[in-house]
């Protein structure tokens, strides 16, 4: 607050407590306040009281202050309150109103209920358009950054990752006024599946992974924060998704496939089922809400990529894509010819090896008797041979013995 007075050779400004004041600015002969208080200030110029001023300071007190936890109520209070009329701002600067439910306007203050960290968490403003005054309050929400309810989507088989971060990271914030998590846990459908040690509280805790997702890990998911005195939760509503085709493809051109894509659990609010045929030429698209079993159906004649999308109220939130092969007439003559084709090759390729597996063995043994016959030949020749030189040493010497 700055208070202005004329040129005069000496000012001294005096509260209500006569505390001197320095001027800021000796030309002008200003004075500012840094922490303004309530009262009269009197300007006194050579003993001379020149200018009187009757300050009031006008500021938003609050029902709790520090951090709030999610869910918690807040009043913001004008003080002090005259008569007049006031204006509040949310922290994205819209003008309150008394269409949001949450937000009680009041005739000298705002009340507010259900706190939340997406729109509550900032700065507030006060405007008293009568006196051109805006005062602001910094209201400090402590819970989880994205929505207490929402909703993810997975494609059956795929990894996903479920998370609950804080919007105040606790590793690098050791602020007294937070709230102290005493307990964090994971739970589905109400049902313990992950339980910390909050001794070590890290960044971690807010991540839960499921790999290779079923129909059966569809359902809600608990992020349960306990405190003190309250706990705090965020839900995590898992739809899981797959696609069917029956029969799995198309036999001829009369025929037909049935593509279902399914879901589970229920459906969220505004969600519709699409399949698309995916054609450079066109892009055929069929959609219905998947009110009976949680499933809808589309007859297609047309070979080709099919992609089912999920959609919630007119987003798509996650696909699907389906390969419609043919197997007709036609082609199961072409796999008999070819089959035919192939039995002629490998019959052939047998009767060589079958007779190849006679005559080998014929001829080896026709070779052997040959062999084994000149054996026989040699061994008695050598065994006449051998007698005749036998018969020739034993002849008596007549010479010799004459």
């Amino acid at each position: 607050m700055v208070l202005n007075s004329i040129h005069v050779a000496f000012v001294l400004y005096l509260g209500e407590k006569s505390v001197a004041y320095k001027l800021k600015d000796e030309e002008t002969f200003s004075l500012e306040l840094p922490e303004a208080e309530p009262g009269k200030y009197v300007c006194d110029v050579d003993g001379k009281q020149v200018a009187t001023y009757d300050i009031e300071v006008w500021k938003v007190t609050e029902s709790k202050s520090g951090y709030l936890l999610q869910g918690d109520t807040l009043k913001l209070h004008l003080s002090p309150f005259k008569d007049t009329r006031i204006e509040w701002f949310e922290p994205h600067k819209t003008k309150v109103t008394d269409k949001e439910p949450r937000w009680k306007l009041q005739k000298d203050g705002l009340q507010i209920s259900n706190l939340t960290v997406q729109e509550d968490h900032g700065r507030w403003e006060c405007h008293i358009p009568h006196y051109e005054l805006k005062l602001s309050y910094n209201v400090k929400v402590f819970g989880f950054s994205n929505r207490l309810d929402e909703f993810r989507f997975a494609a059956i088989n795929s990894n996903i990752l479920l998370s609950c971060p804080l919007n105040i990271d606790l590793q690098e914030k050791t602020d007294w006024e937070i709230p102290k998590v005493q307990s964090w846990k994971w739970l589905k459908n109400n049902v313990l599946v992950k339980d910390h040690n909050i001794s070590n509280i890290n960044s971690s805790f807010s991540i839960h992974q499921i790999s290779s997702v079923q129909s059966e890990d569809a359902g809600k998911y608990q992020c349960h924060l306990g405190f003190k005195d309250r706990n705090l939760s965020k839900t995590i509503n898992l739809i899981v998704m797959k696609v069917s085709a029956v029969p799995p493809a198309l036999r001829s051109k009369e025929d037909n496939v049935t593509l279902c894509g399914h879901i589970s659990p229920s459906a969220p609010p505004l969600t519709e089922l699409c399949w698309v045929y995916v054609n450079e030429s066109s892009n055929e698209t069929k959609c219905g809400s998947p009110i009976s079993d949680n499933k809808f159906c589309h007859v297609a004649t047309t070979e080709g990529l099919w992609r089912c999308d999920l959609k919630v109220n007119n987003n798509v939130k996650i696909s699907i894509d389906y390969i419609l092969g043919k197997t007709s007439n036609e082609t199961t003559l072409e796999n008999r010819f070819s089959l035919i084709k192939i039995g002629s090759g490998i019959g052939t390729m047998l009767l060589l090896l079958i007779l190849v597996g006679v005559c080998v063995p014929t001829c080896k043994r026709i070779k052997q008797k040959q062999q084994r016959a000149k054996r026989m030949a040699q061994i008695k020749q050598h065994l006449l041979a051998k007698r005749t030189c036998q018969c020739q040493r034993e002849l008596p010497n007549d010479y010799y013995h004459a």
